[in-house]
């Protein structure tokens, strides 16, 4: 149970520091419009947000290839 709680802190850090982040690359938002920074900030959330499932999906996907499932006794 408590590594569900780190999980969620951890996958809530990487979002907002991510979007920070992504926000903050190529001084899109210096000497434009508060418009213009919104939606750039607006965009880089969705971006982030949609990383993090990915990454998850991918991490399971190849975690799936490596391991072998248990196979039942026949009885």
């Amino acid at each position: 149970m408590k590594t569900a709680k780190y999980i969620n802190a951890l996958i809530l850090v990487i979002v907002a520091s991510g979007t920070a982040l992504v926000a903050m690359i190529g001084d899109v938002s210096r000497g434009s419009e508060p418009l213009q920074t919104v939606f750039f900030a607006f965009v880089a959330a969705i971006i982030a947000i949609q990383v993090v499932p990915a990454l998850m999906l991918l991490g399971y996907l190849v975690k799936g290839l490596l391991t072998r499932p248990a196979r039942e006794s026949e009885q």
